[in-house]
């Protein structure tokens, strides 16, 4: 079972004029604060450039790449989606090749699929009829659902395990719901919000954006964030609503790993067949890189093909792992992506 956890921000005392750079006042107030000491002077040269927004496709995939491994990664990922789409989902057969190198199928390096399924707590009836779903699974909650903490403690009782999912701005108009973080926020509003947001309920071990392409966008609030999210002791993931991310980019500055969506399950809504083909996807994906992570929402047609997928996986060669399982997967890949290419070195 999964350790509960509790989280709580304190509220910040630092008072800030109004500006229009939420990330960089935010930086502020959280390095006085102390939670992220010694890394204002890093802040301060960042205006949180707004980019462009671009359209994002369902397996658009963040720029700037922080190291070999994940550049590797992104290049392999990219070969894939220039690929015809598989005919149906096939075992993996004989070795596995990750970043060059074989290795013989082994339960250790079996390819990972990380399941997460967002939007929970809003609509009870189909988060519920998500936690009947065969696990393991991540289950990431939206904060200002009614009676989220009820709904998210069933699902870590019943074996699942929690992420918050975390309303920040997106371009154009779209509503993110009530306590999004935003980039005209000033820096005591951004913290606000943020502590409302990660108090709603306890138990979680990540938060990943809801929405959030334009607030992604801002290297100073992401630093913010980020940094602040550390020092609660939970971890980041990309949905990658945009391509202009700079979730790496800032993590990196910090010294800080965050994860990446790979896939939508159904970002075309309404169809099963969709779901399947980005289930093929993710398959795909997790056989060349050594895991993968799909991003899907308790929809009728998701869940109705998500249930035998997953019963049946396993069988096809694939281990399912939680979101947190992340880490120790990133950690131990790194060394073969280093070793695949031996002109870099630590």
């Amino acid at each position: 079972m999964l350790r509960m956890r509790k989280i709580r921000a304190g509220k910040p005392r630092l008072s800030a004029p109004r500006a229009g750079n939420a990330g960089l006042i935010a930086t502020v107030a959280i390095a006085f604060a102390g939670v992220a000491v010694g890394a204002i002077s890093a802040y301060m040269g960042e205006r949180g450039a707004r980019a462009t927004a671009k359209s994002t496709s369902e397996t658009a995939q963040p720029a700037e790449p922080e190291d070999a491994f994940l550049a590797e990664r992104d290049r392999i990922v990219a070969e894939i989606l220039s690929e015809p789409a598989p005919e149906r989902l096939t075992p993996p057969t004989g070795t596995l090749r990750a970043y060059g190198r074989a290795y013989q199928t082994q339960s250790a390096i079996r390819p990972k699929i990380v399941i997460i399924i967002d939007d929970m707590g809003i609509n009870r009836q189909a988060s519920e009829k998500a936690l009947e779903l065969p696990g393991p699974l991540t289950f990431s909650f939206l904060p200002y659902g009614r009676d989220v903490a009820e709904i998210a403690s069933a699902a870590h009782d019943a074996g699942g395990e929690l992420m918050l999912h975390l309303p920040m701005e997106p371009e154009g108009v779209e509503d993110p719901g009530p306590h999004a973080l935003t980039s005209f926020m000033t820096g005591a509003e951004f913290m606000r919000a943020l502590d409302w947001n990660l108090g709603r309920f306890d138990g979680y071990v990540g938060v990943n954006n809801h929405m959030g392409s334009k607030l992604t966008a801002d290297i100073a609030a992401m630093k913010t964030l980020l940094g602040y999210l550390d020092h609660k002791g939970v971890f980041f993931l990309d949905s990658v609503t945009t391509p202009d991310t700079a979730a790496r980019r800032a993590a990196r500055e910090l010294g800080l790993d965050v994860y990446a969506r790979d896939v939508f399950l159904d970002a075309e809504a309404g169809s099963e067949e969709a779901v399947r083909s980005q289930l093929a996807l993710a398959e795909r994906i997790a056989r060349k890189t050594g895991y993968a992570v799909a991003i899907g929402h308790p929809r009728k047609e998701t869940l109705a093909v998500l249930g035998p997928w997953l019963t049946s996986a396993p069988a096809r060669g694939f281990d399912l792992v939680y979101a947190s399982a992340l880490k120790t997967i990133h950690e131990n890949a790194k060394p073969k992506a280093l070793a695949a290419a031996p002109s870099l070195r630590l």
